[in-house]
């Protein structure tokens, strides 16, 4: 097998052909590289310019990745109403800590998650729903992704709070 030396200056390490910087430099580059993009994508958000391909992103995204994703249902006026009176019935409150979000801040969310209701009446019953916010439902779909099916039917609102709070 051939190999050469890293293309970093003063680094002796020898890779394979096809590669231009051994592990350790190619993630200082990657790292930094990232960086620079994050800042420029944050001085590129505020232009107008910026903004509007932003908003034509989301747009696209809306309109052509999430229903390929499966993500229709929540689009639908019947989720949008049914969402709106729970933030309306629950008071924009946090079913976790009880802190009052505003609108945007808040998330409708199944307790027993939605690909294992089977009907659509199932999906849209407003006794599995509770809000949560946006922390709070990412930390608990991170803890439903690494938990099996058959577990999380049974789980209970009370074992998500007592989890969640921690």
């Amino acid at each position: 097998m051939r190999l050469h030396r890293c293309a970093e200056v003063g680094c002796r390490e020898l890779i394979k052909l096809g590669f231009d910087y051994c592990d350790e430099h190619y993630s200082k580059r990657m790292s930094s590289y990232q960086d620079r993009r994050a800042k420029a994508d944050e001085l590129n958000s505020r232009t107008l310019r910026g903004q509007r391909d932003k908003a034509e992103y989301f747009k696209q995204y809306n309109e052509v990745v999430r229903p390929e994703l499966g993500h229709e249902f929540y689009q639908s006026k019947q989720w949008e109403h049914i969402s709106r009176y729970v933030k309306q019935r629950d008071m924009y409150t946090d079913a976790v800590d009880g802190k009052v979000y505003d609108q945007g801040n808040l998330i409708a969310d199944h307790v027993v998650p939605r690909r294992l209701l089977k009907s659509k009446a199932e999906q849209l019953d407003m006794d599995n729903l509770w809000l949560l916010s946006r922390s709070h439902h990412s930390h608990k779909t991170a803890i439903e992704n690494k938990m099996t099916d058959e577990k999380l039917k049974h789980i209970s609102r009370d074992w998500w709070k007592k989890v969640l709070k921690n």
